[in-house]
């Protein structure tokens, strides 16, 4: 992962900065394995704007991106959203009602078959997202990022990621089960929760890459990857 994000501020966005530029890189394998947008996040603010906190606002973050799907999807003809079974699922630590984690919400899009519709992919550019291409994990996971701008709010400043899957991907599966297993079953939270306060140490110093390596050592994690047949290096 640290390689990953050396080469993307090695390799910025070059000249494609249309929404047809773009959707084009999405729909080509080759043109997307070379697409290194992930330098982005250091001028968005990823290090300087990422806090960990022991209290998440639960409902002021759930009622945002709430917010956030129904303007997303409001943009889209009905008839694609049908057609493509188009889903939207807060995932990640804020979709944990009582777990600690960063002021960074995540979100999936999941839609049926690749390429997904242009009209769903210019959805996310028009409501703020900047595409920032594949994935450090897996080149099917598609990332997209915007700078959440709620005054008051702990999000204020902080970057809320989707990943735009087909519903069947694994990763999408993964975050899905954690965020179902944490908020019902009171060990799998508790695993989890003691794992991340122990990572969150990293942060102080900056060093998100350790944090998100010293997570993985949850139980719940660890039986996730095996699962999904997912073997992450970070």
């Amino acid at each position: 992962l640290q390689h990953y994000f050396i080469q993307s501020n090695l390799r910025m966005l070059g000249e494609e900065t249309t929404t047809d530029e773009l959707y084009e890189i999405l729909c080509d394998t080759e043109k997307l394995k070379n697409y290194h947008g992930f330098g982005k996040l250091m001028q968005m603010g990823l290090a300087k704007n990422m806090t960990f906190y022991q209290e998440l606002p639960y409902d002021d973050i759930k009622e945002f991106i709430e917010e956030e799907r129904v303007s997303f999807l409001s943009r889209i003809p009905k008839d694609i959203v049908e057609k493509e079974g188009l889903k939207w699922e807060h995932v990640g630590s804020t979709s944990i009602k009582g777990m600690p984690g960063t002021n960074f919400p995540d979100a999936l899009v999941l839609y049926k078959n690749f390429p997904p519709p242009r009209e769903i992919f210019a959805a996310l550019i028009d409501s703020g997202f900047t595409f920032l291409g594949a994935g450090p994990m897996d080149t099917q996971d598609i990332w997209f990022m915007k700078k959440i701008d709620r005054e008051g709010s702990i999000l204020d400043q902080a970057l809320f990621k989707i990943h735009f899957n087909q519903r069947d991907f694994k990763i999408a599966q993964m975050l899905m089960e954690v965020r179902d297993r944490c908020n019902n079953n009171a060990e799998d939270f508790e695993d989890y929760r003691s794992v991340k306060c122990i990572a969150a140490k990293n942060l102080g110093d900056g060093q998100i890459i350790e944090y998100k390596k010293a997570k993985n050592a949850s139980k719940l994690l660890q039986e996730m990857q095996t699962k999904y047949e997912m073997n992450i290096k970070l």
